[in-house]
């Protein structure tokens, strides 16, 4: 199957950070809604919890859409699941959390037809071992749940464009930002 393909008769269609215009960014609700809705992609931002695991959010700390300030790196996984990544856009969806890398993927995983666009926002000009070991790890879970043929990943960083070319060669569709 092509996942990948679009004319002026099949308008692809893609949901940055999920729903984000009703729902919080990068939550379930928001990615549960733009399934609902019957978008052809998900586009979502990785970052690396302190004790290493993969979480969703876009910006480096959770100061914009959480109750709390910080890096996401300075936080552990159950430190960040006990901030409330909701009530910023609305109180009626206080309590929404911060979702993990898996989280995702088990939502994801029975809709054969959507494709992902995976942000990788941990970088190797800041942490050169942690960006490739979140990279790394990332597209492992992605080959887990078979989603290899469809995702494409991008990053800012030409670094981790290249690392990633270097390691995997043309396994993974990347969509890379230069300069």
């Amino acid at each position: 199957m092509n996942y990948w393909t679009q004319s002026k008769d099949n308008i692809f269609v893609a949901a940055h950070r999920g729903w984000s215009e009703i729902y919080p960014e990068n939550t379930m609700i928001a990615f549960k809604k733009a399934l609902e809705l019957g978008v052809d992609q998900l586009e979502t931002d990785v970052h690396m919890t302190k004790d290493g695991h993969l979480v969703l959010i876009h910006d480096t700390t959770v100061d914009r859409t959480t109750d709390k300030d910080g890096k996401v790196c300075d936080y552990t996984l159950e430190e960040l699941k006990q901030l409330d990544a909701g009530g910023w856009k609305a109180e009626c969806f206080r309590g929404e959390q911060i979702p993990t890398l898996i989280e995702f993927m088990e939502l994801v995983k029975d809709h054969p037809t959507i494709t992902l666009d995976i942000e990788l926002k941990v970088y190797p000009e800041v942490d050169e071992e942690r960006a490739h070991r979140a990279c790394d790890e990332t597209l492992k879970i992605i080959d887990q749940y078979g989603f290899t043929d469809r995702v494409v990943l991008n990053s800012w960083s030409p670094k981790l464009n290249e690392y990633i070319f270097r390691k995997y060669g043309k396994k993974y569709r990347q969509h890379v930002y230069w300069p």
